[in-house]
C-alpha cells in the first residue's frame, strides 16, 4: 500500500472519529514545517507595531508602553490561537493529502495520532505511522464486519 493510500485511510478515519489527531503547535513552529507559514501572523504583527509606534509618537512613551502591553496580550490570546487553527486546518486539508509534505512534518516533533477505541498512540518522529494506520484500520474493519 502506498503512502497516498495510507494517508487517505487516515483522513477517513479522522473524519469518522476513529482516530484523534494530536498536534503540538509549538513543536511545528519551524522553517521546514509545511504546517507553519510566517505570513499567518506577520501582517498582524506589522499592524500592531504601527499601532505602538503611533501611540508612542502622538501620545508619548507611556501610551506607547501601554499599547505595547495591550498588543502583547492580544498576540498571546488571539493571534496565536488563530495561527494554531490555521496550522490544524492546513494539516487536515493539505498536508494529509500530500505524502511528501506529511513526511516533512512527521520528521519534526509535535504530530500524533490516537486510536480512539484502543487508546494506542503514535507520535512523530519515532512512531511508525504506516503500521499504525494499517493496524488501526484493520481493527476498525474487523469491528465493523458482521460475524456469523
Amino acid at each position: 500500500m502506498e503512502d497516498k493510500d495510507l494517508l487517505a485511510l487516515l483522513r477517513s478515519a479522522i473524519e469518522r472519529g476513529d482516530i484523534e489527531l494530536l498536534l503540538n503547535i509549538r513543536r511545528q513552529y519551524h522553517v521546514d514545517s509545511p504546517l507553519y507559514r510566517v505570513s499567518d501572523s506577520s501582517l498582524i504583527v506589522y499592524a500592531m507595531m504601527i499601532v505602538v509606534a503611533a501611540a508612542t509618537y502622538f501620545l508619548g512613551w507611556l501610551a506607547g508602553l501601554a499599547a505595547l502591553a495591550v498588543m502583547a496580550v492580544i498576540y498571546m490570546v488571539a493571534v496565536r490561537r488563530m495561527v494554531a487553527k490555521r496550522m490544524r486546518r492546513r494539516l487536515l486539508t493539505e498536508v494529509l493529502a500530500d505524502p511528501e509534505d506529511f513526511r516533512k512534518a512527521w520528521r519534526l516533533k509535535g504530530i500524533g495520532f490516537r486510536h480512539v477505541p484502543t487508546g494506542t498512540l503514535c507520535e512523530s518522529p519515532d512512531g511508525l505511522w504506516r503500521g499504525f494506520i494499517i493496524e488501526a484500520c484493520k481493527a476498525d474493519g474487523a469491528a465493523t464486519q458482521p460475524t456469523t
